[in-house]
């Protein structure tokens, strides 16, 4: 299953409609100032997908816009009080992981009503869902942090988590990676330290490889890196890191 969350940071008109014709998502959740983006997005005839719920306290977007959107059947409203203990980003967050939960519970069981063989559904149980959070960066250093913070609870459900915008894609790595040429996002990858030690660091197929280094939290070693080879190796023995592609 893919979800797309597109929450109220900086979100770039022309690679978010980009992104909208490209990729395919069985659930869409807006978040707040984002209704104002999507607003636009439905009336471009040229992006065929809605999204299907709206989560916020509904604090920055204008009342004239939401208006729009609350009494709609094909839209399932998530309203909080503004006075709340989590950012209207971790609530959507927390959303889709319940929705990926729902979705994969839902596939093993159709595998097992269509009799199909014991490898098939476990594969069916072992594809990881995706959430892909846009909108999720922008000029509030404070917010942008938080939300690449967030990606923790993702790996926890076992669920990829991805940031992405116009110059960046962003992951939480712990063990393995492999990053494929092309499918590279930018020319640049990166290996942000997120625990106090990265242990073991291999990078394969890079420009500049380790063997089996340390580096710490703090340090700078693994930043702009570039892939030469077809497919670049990364792997943490022990630790945990943002794998950043980005691009000027």
């Amino acid at each position: 299953m893919r979800i797309l969350i597109i929450t109220g940071g900086r979100i770039d008109e022309s690679f978010a409609l980009s992104l909208l014709q490209k990729e395919k998502f069985d659930h869409m959740i807006v978040v707040d100032g984002a209704l104002a983006f999507w607003d636009k997005v439905e009336r471009n005839p040229e992006i065929q997908c809605h999204f299907d719920h709206l989560v916020g306290d509904f604090d920055t977007i204008s009342p004239n816009i939401l208006e729009n959107y609350l009494d709609r059947e094909d839209i399932e409203v998530h309203r909080f009080n503004p006075e709340k203990d989590y950012t209207d980003t971790d609530i959507a967050l927390k959303l889709a992981i319940r929705l990926a939960e729902n979705g994969k519970e839902a596939d093993a069981e159709d595998d097992c009503d269509e009799h199909q063989n014991e490898k098939t559904m476990q594969d069916s149980m072992n594809t990881r869902s995706e959430i892909w959070l846009l909108g999720a960066t922008g000029t509030r250093a404070d917010h942008m942090l938080a939300n690449m913070q967030l990606l923790a609870q993702t790996k926890a459900a076992g669920v990829e988590g991805v940031i992405v915008d116009k110059n960046n894609k962003i992951r939480l790595l712990e063990g393995s990676y492999t990053l494929k040429k092309k499918d590279q996002f930018g020319d640049f990858v990166s290996l942000i330290p997120i625990t106090r030690a990265l242990k073991g660091v291999t990078l394969r197929g890079f420009k500049y490889p380790l063997e089996r280094h340390t580096t710490y939290f703090g340090e700078s070693l693994c930043v702009s890196n570039e892939l030469e080879a077809e497919e670049g190796f990364i792997n943490i023995e022990e630790g945990m890191a943002f794998l950043i592609e980005s691009r000027d």
